[in-house]
């Protein structure tokens, strides 16, 4: 295969990034098809009259993305991408207008029910986000339920629902969001929708008439960045820290609309305090802004007391509440929820029988009867319990093998951070090189986050434990530490 780089020297972009972003392009524009192998990464140096090394980190960031994939000493092939998974790729940021145009090179491959590559192509022991675990869906209980309602309720299976969600299902959505997150909203006030995306989308186009500017945590959830950066309008990243986005960088102008996770910060997994939660309710009053709250995860806290949601504390003004039934239930559910003022709930109802005319009436019935009985909260106090021995399991096996490891994020939800100590190589490399020993462990803006700082700091790796058993977990950590010592030993790093 004969690929016709060119390559400038005196450009501010290293040698090595043009390398990636111009094969990239090849391979998306189809000029190498599915299964074609790239170019050694010898012959390719030579061809370029560049290093080799500068060829095969190039190369290494294009399998850690998911562009190629390693075949033994068979070499570099090039991998099927989904055409939707193209079409997020190729309109990236194109529509970001605060300043230039990040580089959309950096972006994964986005893939939400599974790591990059899709659900086929997962690593042996994988660390991917937010995955539940398959042998703790409540297999028992929701077939009762199910065969109960298709034996006394099968007229139902021949109607359009209600587009906000079966009337049963809010209902119970808004009784366990008054008990267990001190959101007092009422059944009128939620919508059901098909998973936490499909729901940041009704918010945002819900408010997109009423905003001038975006603001959004940095770095972020990627599935949020997607659809800011495609919005044409003026976007202001905010830091974030230890405790969550710094209030204190958000823009003064009137008319924002704010994404934040303040209860399990995606990525850093930072919890945001009270002060802080205070203080962004301020900024909205003074600003006459709104705020989209994604509590994604927030039904797993393993230290310290259930946390009031930002929703909660806001008294139903100007916090849009998002929540999801993907991490606690199951994905293949596919049932998330928004809660919405009741200035906004007619228009609110309307968008969502614009976009969809109500979810699947089956699988909203057994939802809510599994709510409603008391299923949901058992089911939960037991996952509890299996996810918190594994985030146990994890940070150990860590702490013991890598003396001193920092871990950021583990008190509540499905992922934690490990921030790498000096010397260790980039995540992104050590991503790659775990990738080919079938362990699955993520960089940042390949574990479902953006960076808006295209110079960021390359130092984090995200490990979500959820799926994995403790010894997996445990198998897992001594493969990587067997890695490393390995890639140390050939001058790549220290460990």
């Amino acid at each position: 295969m004969e690929l016709t780089l060119t390559l400038d020297p005196k450009s501010e972009k290293p040698l090595q990034a043009q390398v990636f972003d111009q094969v990239r392009e090849i391979i998306l524009d189809g000029q190498i098809k599915a299964g074609m192998a790239l170019p050694p990464s010898r012959l390719l140096a030579e061809r370029l009259r560049v290093s080799r090394n500068t060829v095969m980190l190039a190369y290494e960031r294009l399998a850690a993305e998911g562009y190629v994939r390693a075949r033994g000493t068979a070499g570099l092939f090039v991998e099927p991408i989904s055409p939707d998974s193209l079409l997020l790729i190729q309109q990236g940021s194109r529509s970001f207008t605060n300043g230039p145009v990040p580089d959309v090179s950096s972006e994964p491959l986005l893939c939400f029910a599974g790591s990059p590559g899709g659900g086929g192509d997962r690593p042996e022991l994988d660390f991917w986000v937010g995955r539940s675990d398959p042998a703790g869906f409540p297999l028992a209980i929701w077939r009762r339920i199910v065969t109960r309602l298709l034996v006394r309720e099968t007229a139902y299976l021949t109607d359009y629902c209600d587009p906000a969600g079966l009337p049963d299902l809010r209902a119970a959505i808004s009784t366990h969001l008054r008990r267990a997150r001190a959101v007092a909203v009422t059944e009128d006030q939620v919508i059901v929708t098909t998973g936490g995306q499909d729901a940041l989308n009704l918010v945002f186009n819900l408010l997109k008439g009423h905003t001038r500017q975006l603001c959004i945590e940095n770095p972020c959830y990627l599935g949020a960045s997607l659809i800011f950066r495609n919005a044409g309008l003026e976007i202001h990243p905010v830091p974030v820290d230890g405790e969550g986005l710094q209030t204190d960088l958000l823009p003064t102008s009137k008319g924002s609309l704010l994404y934040v996770t303040p209860s399990h910060q995606f990525p850093t997994g930072a919890t945001m305090p009270l002060t802080r939660r205070l203080a962004l309710l301020r900024w909205a009053e003074e600003t006459d802004s709104y705020i989209v709250e994604d509590d994604y995860d927030s039904d797993f806290r393993y230290d310290g007391p259930p946390l009031t949601a930002l929703a909660g504390l806001d008294g139903g003004r100007r916090v849009f509440y998002v929540g999801t039934f993907s991490k606690s239930v199951g994905a293949g559910l596919r049932i998330g929820f928004a809660t919405v003022p009741r200035l906004f709930w007619d228009e609110a109802r309307m968008l969502k029988a614009r976009m969809s005319n109500g979810q699947a009436w089956l699988e909203q019935a057994a939802l809510a009867a599994f709510i409603d009985e008391g299923h949901f909260d058992r089911h939960l106090r037991r996952l509890r319990q299996v996810y918190k021995a594994r985030r146990d399991c994890l940070v150990g096996a860590l702490r013991k093998t890598f003396d001193g490891a920092v871990v950021l994020g583990g008190e509540s939800g499905l992922h934690l951070v490990w921030r790498l100590p000096p010397g260790f190589p980039p995540a992104r490399q050590i991503q790659s090189l775990a990738r080919g020993q079938g362990i699955g462990v993520y960089a940042l803006s390949s574990g479902a986050a953006y960076d808006f700082d295209p110079g960021a700091r390359d130092d984090m790796l995200v490990f979500g434990y959820s799926s994995l058993t403790e010894m997996q977990i445990e198998t897992a950590i001594g493969e990587l530490r067997r890695i490393l010592l390995g890639n140390a030993d050939r001058g790549e790093g220290t460990v």
